[in-house]
Order: structure tokens, then C-alpha cells, then sequence
């Protein structure tokens, strides 16, 4: 087919001619992580559309009548079908892999660039060519201390005047109260955090990074927040790293810190020092809060970027799998304009899934809207009970970040879209076509 060749000539100019475009960039680890997200998001596009073009092979030997001389000899149908499945699956890995081989070429090539400076030189081996395992502070357990401030409360006759009050109800109220205040640092206060699990080498020359997103009320008119960062716990013999930051408000930070600066017992001990440490500035009176739904988050290195690239190709290759079986269940089905439409109609509904839900649950619960929104959310559960959501298993921005593309999300990719959805979409492609008449060309 052709359209098979174009698609190839498609991807080679587009593996090969990014790294080229991206060459002006202003920092080399902004331009590598510019090439991977455009890179990976088109070739997982073109081989989506690609695989929608090839499975027209079964309705076009329909149409020639070139299926009668297969089915004339004693070929099982469902050969015929498992057949054409394998077919665009092999051309489709076969694709994806010289893809994976350019990609990872081309991000090599660009790193090769000189970095603006050294920043951006520890950047691009650290926070984008690197697999990292993120862990999230988990607040403290405020439970006993809100029972104790309820009990206090009690002894003290402050729900004297309340009439069946709820404990259960109040202590929960003022654990996050409490919970509020611990993330909320006030002018010249010292905050302390704690990560356990940090599980990563102990070592001066290896780093970690720190990545938080400060809220800043009553910030200076420059919107920089000026602040200390302490590393590091020498009550279990760890090295202790000062770290001045001035940081833009509204915004992620990341700063490094080398590894050994976690305990023997992987605990990571951070303290956040609500003051000005540069001579010579100003003193402001910032309130720094760290909100709940933007964790603060500790990073280290678990993997190599080839390996992180590996795995995040395996997941796209899952995504095309279960589209194939679709759009060779669909032909099996219909002609193939339908069968187009309605592969191209499954393939944005699983790619769009977060971006439907998000739609769908807007609008308000009173009223019309509110009718729309509930018939709307029966429809959107009932239909993705059969369409799979590809945004579960879209790695591209987790490997972009220098993040971790785990083993266990893979494999977690192949049980459900794989081994679920495909068997299921061929098991009933097989019994389909298996009931077609093929001496009539369906139009």
C-alpha cells in the first residue's frame, strides 16, 4: 500500500529533522526535552493512523474478491482474521522500533550540543536523560494531637453551649487545621520535612533533586521569594547542605542535593528556612505555604534513559495493539469508510478519555445542566466500560521530566489493553466475520 511508504517517509523526516530544527534553542536540556515530547506524540499519531490505513486490507480482498480463493481452500476464518492481526501488529513494532532507535539518536545527538552553562549542563544529565523515582512528603499523623486538643476544648467547656456535636466529626476538623498550620510557614519560621523510602545511592558525587511549588501571600514586588533550604540530619551522621535559593512565585523549583546527604535508615531530612539569606536584600514578610494538591517531592535516579525509553515504547506498542484488534474487528464488520470512521471515532474517544471526563462532570448539578450532566456521565461510564483509556498508559510526559517509566505500569499495560481488551476484541472479530457473507462486497 502506498500509504504504508508515506507513512514510513513521514517518520524518517520526522526522526531525523527535529534534532536539526531544534539546534537554536536557547538551552540544550530545553531543546532535548522539546524533541522527545514532539517526537514520541507524533510517531505514537502516525502509527495510530497508520494502523486505521492498513487494516483496509480486509475489506479491500473482499472488494477484489481475492478472499474467495482463501476461503475455497481450508483455511479457518479466524486465521484468516488472527492472520491480518499479525500482520499490522509485526509492521507496526517494526516501525516503532527504528522509530525508538531514531528518537534516542536524535536526543543523543542534541545532547552533544554545548550547554548554555553549567546549570543547564547538570540539568540535561540529571532532571531529562535519567529514569527517576519520585516520592511525595507525606504530612504527619495529627490524629493524637487533635484529640488532645478536643479533649482540652471539653475540659475547658467549649462545647457547652453546642448541641449534639459529632467528636469524630470535630477532631477530624482539627486535624486539618493542624495539618493547615504545619504546611503554612510564617515569616522567619523554620519548617522541617521528612521522606522515608528515599531508597537511592548513598554518595557526595551523585544528586537528587527537591521539587516543590511554593505559595507565596504577601510576596516582594519582584515576585521572587527569597529562602533557605537545609539538607541533610546530623543527629544520624549525615553531611548537612545550605542551599540559598530566589525562587519566582507560582512556580515549580528544583534544586540538587547530593545523595549522601540521606541517613543509613533512607530517611531524607528537609528544612525550609522562611528567610532571607542573601546580605544586603531585604527582609519580607512572606507566608509560604506548600498546598496538599501540589506535594512537595523528592526525586532520584533508578534507571538509564534507554531504559526509560524502552518501557515507554512498550506502552505505546500496548496503545497500538488494541487498536489494531479494533480496526480489524470493524472491517470485519462493516465497509471500510465505516469501519474507518469508527475506528477513527474509538481512537480519539481513548486518547481524549480525561479530557471528556473533565467536560462531562463541568457543569453545574441544578437545573438543565444538571439533567445533561448525569444522562451524560451514564453514557461516558457505560461507554468506556468498552473503550480503554490510553491516557492511563501516555508515559510521554513522565519520561520528559526525567521521571521513571516503571516495569509494574508496563506490565499493568499489557494485562489490561492487551490481554483484556485485544482477546476480547478478537474473540469477538473471529465470531464475526466467521457469520459474514464474503461474496457480497458490503458499500
Amino acid at each position: 500500500m502506498r500509504i504504508a511508504v508515506i507513512f514510513v517517509a513521514v517518520l524518517l523526516i520526522l526522526v531525523v529533522g527535529l534534532p536539526y530544527s531544534l539546534r537554536h534553542e536557547d538551552s540544550v536540556s530545553s531543546a532535548v526535552q522539546t524533541y522527545l515530547s514532539l517526537a514520541l506524540r507524533l510517531v505514537g499519531f502516525l502509527l495510530a493512523l497508520l494502523t486505521v490505513f492498513l487494516s483496509r486490507s480486509v475489506s479491500d480482498e473482499i472488494a477484489n474478491r481475492q478472499i474467495l480463493m482463501l476461503m475455497a481452500k481450508p483455511l479457518p476464518r479466524w486465521q484468516f482474521v488472527l492472520g491480518k492481526f499479525c500482520g499490522i501488529v509485526l509492521i507496526n513494532m517494526s516501525l516503532l522500533a527504528v522509530s525508538g532507535v531514531g528518537i534516542y539518536a536524535g536526543a543523543s545527538l542534541l545532547a552533544k550540543m554545548t550547554p548554555r552553562d553549567e546549570l543547564d549542563a547538570s540539568r540535561l544529565q540529571e532532571e531529562v536523560l535519567t529514569a527517576r523515582h519520585s516520592i511525595e512528603l507525606r504530612p504527619p499523623d495529627f490524629t493524637a494531637r487533635a484529640t488532645e486538643v478536643y479533649q482540652e476544648r471539653v475540659d475547658g467547656g467549649g462545647y457547652a453551649n453546642v448541641v449534639d456535636h459529632d467528636p469524630e466529626v470535630e477532631k477530624e476538623r482539627m486535624s486539618r487545621e493542624i495539618e493547615t498550620r504545619w504546611r503554612t510557614v510564617l515569616p522567619m519560621q523554620v519548617r522541617t520535612f521528612e521522606f522515608e523510602n528515599v531508597r537511592c545511592e548513598r554518595s557526595p558525587d551523585k544528586t537528587l533533586q527537591i521539587k516543590y511549588k511554593p505559595t507565596v501571600y504577601r510576596y516582594p514586588p519582584d515576585e521572587i521569594l527569597r529562602c533557605l533550604w537545609v539538607a541533610g540530619n546530623p543527629d544520624k551522621n549525615t553531611p548537612v547542605y545550605y542551599i540559598d535559593r530566589r525562587d519566582m512565585i507560582t512556580r515549580y523549583h528544583t534544586f540538587s542535593v547530593p545523595t549522601d546527604a540521606v541517613a543509613a535508615d533512607h530517611s531524607l531530612r528537609i528544612e525550609f528556612v522562611n528567610q532571607n539569606p542573601y546580605k544586603g536584600e531585604p527582609q519580607y514578610a512572606n507566608t509560604v505555604t506548600f498546598l496538599p494538591d501540589e506535594p512537595m517531592q523528592v526525586l532520584f535516579t533508578v534507571g538509564t534513559f534507554g531504559g526509560n525509553l524502552f518501557r515507554l515504547l512498550s506502552l505505546v506498542a500496548c496503545r497500538l495493539i488494541v487498536l489494531t484488534a479494533f480496526a480489524i474487528f470493524m472491517t470485519c464488520l462493516f465497509s471500510y469508510p465505516v469501519a474507518c470512521l469508527i475506528s477513527f471515532t474509538f481512537l480519539a474517544m481513548a486518547t481524549m478519555a480525561g479530557y471528556l471526563e473533565d467536560a462531562v462532570f463541568y457543569f453545574d448539578q441544578e437545573g438543565a445542566a444538571g439533567v445533561f450532566r448525569t444522562v451524560t456521565a451514564y453514557v461516558y461510564r457505560v461507554a468506556f466500560l468498552v473503550v480503554p483509556r490510553f491516557s492511563h498508559y501516555d508515559g510521554t510526559d513522565v519520561l520528559v521530566d526525567g521521571r521513571n517509566v516503571t516495569l509494574r505500569w508496563v506490565l499493568q499495560g499489557v494485562g489490561v489493553l492487551v490481554m483484556l481488551y485485544t482477546t476480547a476484541i478478537m474473540a469477538f472479530a473471529c465470531i464475526m466475520f466467521q457469520r459474514r457473507e464474503v461474496s457480497e462486497a458490503s458499500v
